[in-house]
């Protein structure tokens, strides 16, 4: 595995994954063309094996970034997550891109703009997207198409699963009435396949399977889990591997950067004890529900022989990170800006 210290803006990264376009400027012989997998989930920070946690079980995050690269510095372009994900998919900066809020799409100032998966796509590549890549209400807007691009795809598939269309309900939250943009929670009886996330597994191992039957045409496909986002909703048994009275009771203290505290959350401050282990527990199992559906997406590569040459898959992942559980807007320590590859 290899390790970055260093690392420039969202553009630089974009402009490497442009380079991997037919018809770049190429130093050698024309390479085949490279299919690309972009997996992102919401509001994952660094708590990962691969990373050094020791408590988390990552096994199939830890097995990508060992095959590939991770960076230690990663850094969004806006403290807000609708003008970070529209600027890592457009190359734009905010200020650039007019994109300030949540509810914006780049196509409001820059109609003509051609984003990421477009520019794949007028290269021939088929482009599709399952889940959340331009921003989202969560867990509102789950099952729509948020607040989409329909030029960027081909194909978008938004499933929605019980912890959108029957837990909300139940879960737990610091704050009353408000399951989002807040600390919130619940161990679900649903199983990963009956979750918008396992839904959204599901999904991507039927594209990838279609993909495998057309070989003659590359692809772009980007897969957007939505966990751990709150509410910190994941199946009982993601819970059951952290047992609560295990859980350390964490306080930010002056690890937050002061330019964070002004997005501080009052309710945070009077959490009790017993609270801050059950978020930290609800996030350990939603990180590792994920590992487990970014795990299922991963084997259906591999089972259609496109996880490596002959065709050149390319699965890279990224989180942004721009609500709870320290990350982004809320309060943040240096050590959450790292992202794998």
């Amino acid at each position: 595995m290899r390790s970055i210290e260093k690392w420039g803006r969202g553009s630089i990264a974009l402009a490497a994954i442009l380079g991997l376009l037919p018809g770049a400027p190429s130093l050698g012989a024309a390479a085949p063309a490279r299919n690309v997998l972009l997996i992102m989930a919401d509001d994952l920070n660094t708590l990962l094996g691969c990373y050094g946690d020791p408590r988390v079980k990552t096994p199939h995050l830890d097995r990508l970034a060992a095959r590939g690269v991770r960076f230690e510095r990663a850094y969004c372009t806006y403290p807000l997550c609708g003008p970070s994900r529209n600027s890592m998919l457009t190359g734009l900066y905010p200020n650039s891109s007019g994109i300030l809020e949540n509810a914006q799409l780049f196509r409001q100032t820059l109609p003509a703009h051609v984003p990421l998966p477009q520019a794949f796509r007028q290269q021939g590549y088929f482009a599709a997207r399952i889940g959340k890549l331009y921003h989202y209400g969560v867990p509102s807007s789950i099952g729509t198409d948020g607040i989409d691009d329909p030029a960027s795809w081909e194909v978008a598939i938004n499933p929605a699963g019980v912890d959108r269309r029957e837990d909300q309900p139940r879960v737990e939250s610091l704050v009353a009435g408000r399951i989002s943009a807040t600390l919130s929670w619940f161990a679900s009886a649903g199983d990963d396949a009956a979750h918008t996330d396992g839904k959204i597994a599901t999904q991507a191992e039927w594209v990838i399977e279609r993909c495998a039957r057309e070989k003659d045409r590359p692809f772009f496909f980007a897969i957007g889990f939505f966990r751990p986002h709150t509410p910190l909703v994941a199946p009982r048994r993601y819970y059951d591997m952290y047992p609560l009275d295990e859980m350390p009771i964490i306080r930010a203290g002056n690890s937050i950067l002061p330019a964070a505290r002004g997005g501080a959350r009052p309710e945070q401050d009077a959490m009790t004890d017993r609270q801050r282990r059950q978020v930290l527990q609800a996030y350990y199992a939603c990180i590792t529900f994920i590992d487990a559906q970014v795990g299922r997406v991963l084997g259906a590569l591999e089972r259609h022989g496109l996880a490596g040459k002959p065709s050149w898959s390319l699965p890279a992942i990224t989180a942004i990170t721009s609500a709870s559980m320290g990350c982004g807007r809320r309060p943040v320590s240096s050590r959450k800006a790292r992202a794998c590859h």
